[in-house]
């Protein structure tokens, strides 16, 4: 449960990160897709410039005449575009930007490199002499035996500048959001986690009984309203419970003396009619008062013991771990058998074992196997059966203690309410046969001590099946 309230907790973060990085990633992959874009439309209209560019030049250079060609290279000195003509030993002899003289020799330039060995291609690099980066096309021409170099170039730089503008202000986002993911996380580990734990703590000890618990209860965040009314409901129920102690302890009090009361006299009655049975008397009416008087005190005795039984369990119900240990299940079934066997020797009903689970839990050993033994005995006297078989088992994550018998079965509007107190469904046969009527609501609140349910399963001349299901943990 806490592993995945914290996956849950941190699954926004970690969300919020992959969402910001693929955002990112598209972001950074549509950026550099809008850059190659431009390229291309800039290379495209530098192949138009070009072709048109050599379409004037050329005349020109077959007839030598220098002079008109810096001319027409000076009408585009204020254009976007940069136009330069360069001979075969790199020399510049026009150029729209620069007087020749000043120039540099350009064999060294990667552009004019590829030219001379007769490549028409598109580079972008940066210009030293521009001081600024450039796509540049070159094309040679050959006029007369000689090689010239026809240079065309166009500044990218702003596209560039902008470009990586973009990618920066991409990167800082990333960063500003990554941060700000961090900052989530932290917040959630600090105001909600850590609090909520200890909020868990608190209130697992409270669930257990203990009431001293102290509440934690943050300054201020998402759980200060929730932790304030922990504490002050742990206050109020500590209060009630201290209530239900005092209400219980006048009850248990008024039950003992009450059946004290009622005990003492009954054993003076029972102890006149074992006297006045030694006696032997042959009168048959006082023979058959004396049964009676007999056969009574024992059902009022087994009746207040049963009631007190009852009594001791509900009040167990406030504190259910008190009196717990480790047991092992396949010897509580063990005990209740043998505690039944003197009964099952009177009688010719087999008991059989089907399977008996050595499994551990956390319990009452004496109480499940006062369960146990209610549902055989319960089974021997009022089922009419010729077998009983008894299993312990495993199911989803459950210890399954079944008692079967094979005899007369429960109708099915009588299922729900066997487990209620005084419900007989023979009346006179269960008299007859001493019951209190007390059996199986006794074992129902046992496996209610167990954080454990039972169920019947029966039907009419189908026998009847008693489950007690008690959770592993």
């Amino acid at each position: 449960m806490i592993r995945n309230r914290d996956n849950f907790l941190f699954f926004i973060p970690i969300l919020i990160t992959v969402i910001i990085i693929i955002l990112t990633s598209l972001l950074m992959y549509q950026l550099k897709q809008f850059g190659q874009t431009y390229l291309k439309e800039t290379e495209k209209e530098l192949n138009v410039d070009t072709k048109q560019i050599i379409w004037v030049v050329k005349p020109l250079l077959i007839k030598k005449d220098i002079k008109k060609l810096n001319q027409y290279c000076n009408e585009f000195k204020n254009e976007k575009i940069r136009i330069t003509i360069v001979n075969n030993n790199g020399n510049i002899i026009a150029d729209s930007n620069l007087s020749t003289d000043r120039s540099e020799n350009h064999l060294n330039r990667p552009e004019i490199k590829s030219a001379l060995e007769g490549k028409s291609e598109t580079t972008v690099r940066y210009s030293t002499t521009m001081k600024s980066e450039m796509m540049y096309k070159t094309t040679p021409i050959i006029i007369n035996g000689t090689k010239y170099i026809i240079r065309v170039a166009i500044s990218s730089h702003n596209i560039s500048k902008t470009l990586e503008n973009a990618e920066k202000n991409i990167l800082l986002t990333f960063i500003i959001c990554f941060g700000g993911v961090l900052l989530l996380t932290i917040y959630i580990l600090v105001r909600v986690r850590i609090p909520f734990n200890k909020l868990q703590q608190s209130t697992i000890k409270i669930a257990s009984g203990n009431l001293d618990t102290e509440i934690f209860v943050p300054k201020n965040g998402v759980l200060w309203e929730i932790s304030r009314a922990v504490n002050v409901m742990a206050k109020q129920l500590k209060r009630q419970i201290k209530n239900l102690k005092k209400l219980e302890n006048f009850r248990s009090e008024f039950i003992a003396n009450v059946s004290h009361e009622i005990k003492t006299p009954l054993t003076s009655i029972l102890s006149a009619v074992e006297i006045l049975d030694s006696l032997k008397p042959t009168n048959k009416t006082e023979i058959k008062c004396l049964k009676i008087i007999s056969e009574q005190s024992n059902r009022l005795n087994t009746l207040i013991q049963d009631i007190l039984s009852l009594a001791d369990l509900e009040k167990r119900q406030i504190f259910r771990n008190r009196d717990f240990a480790e047991l092992t299940i396949s010897s509580t079934v063990e005990n209740a058998i043998s505690l039944c066997q003197g009964l099952i020797n009177n009688t010719n009903i087999k008991l059989e074992v089907l399977e008996n689970t050595p499994i551990k839990i956390f319990g009452n050993s004496y109480l499940l196997e006062q369960a146990i033994n209610n549902l055989i005995t319960n089974a021997i006297k009022y089922s009419q059966t010729d077998k009983i078989t008894v299993k312990s088992y495993i199911e989803n994550k459950e210890i399954k203690i079944s008692v079967k018998d094979y005899g007369i079965g429960i109708e099915k509007d009588e299922c729900s309410r066997i487990f209620e107190r005084f419900y007989r469904i023979d009346k006179a046969r269960s008299r007859e046969l001493g019951g209190t009527g007390l059996g199986l609501a006794i074992v129902k609140n046992i496996v209610k001590l167990h954080n454990g349910e039972i169920d019947v399963i029966s039907r009419p001349n189908h026998g009847a099946e008693f489950i007690i299901s008690i959770p592993i943990i």
